[in-house]
């Protein structure tokens, strides 16, 4: 066998351990989405102070997403981000657009799959702070967080329209 061949599957074998792959990164990521809905549900929810992922404490809020299995998923290197509370709902968009992108697959692999924190390279983009009033803008997040789930602005279901054909 020559020196090459050896290398070479000696460095597969470590990149396996390292950042092994999922065999379906779409239901790892999907499971991910889920659990990112119910943050966002919740955080829609006047009142709310925590939920699922992230707890308010004041002017900020503390967003800490896990996967099933109780492993933190790192974004920008932390476990623990700190939000500023009137842009939480635009960051959990954000978040939920990096996920769909697949910008998150191997941090959600690694965290469902035995390898834990394997770098923390994803980001998401903390969003500019929105014109207006304070309560326009959060009635304006939570018309959008019902929207997303298919829901009118009052909660009901918004209807659903075809070709008919």
């Amino acid at each position: 066998m020559a020196l090459e061949s050896i290398v070479n599957a000696a460095k597969s074998a470590v990149l396996d351990v390292v950042s092994p792959q999922s065999s379906d990164p779409v239901s790892d990521r999907n499971d991910v989405l889920q659990d990112l809905h119910l943050a966002e549900k919740a955080w829609a929810t006047d009142g709310v102070r925590s939920g699922t992922w992230f707890v308010r404490d004041g002017e900020h809020v503390a967003f800490t997403p896990t996967t099933r299995n109780g492993a933190t998923l790192t974004i920008g290197g932390q476990t623990t981000n700190f939000i500023p509370a009137d842009r939480f709902a635009d960051y959990l968009v954000n978040m939920r657009s990096a996920i769909e992108a697949g910008e998150f697959d191997r941090e959600i692999a690694g965290a469902l799959h035995g390898s834990a924190n394997v770098g923390g390279t994803a980001e998401v983009a903390i969003p500019a702070a929105r014109e207006g009033r304070p309560q326009d803008v959060r009635k304006a997040q939570q018309d959008a967080a019902l929207v997303r789930e298919g829901r009118n602005p009052d909660g009901s279901l918004a209807a659903v329209v075809g070709n008919g054909a």
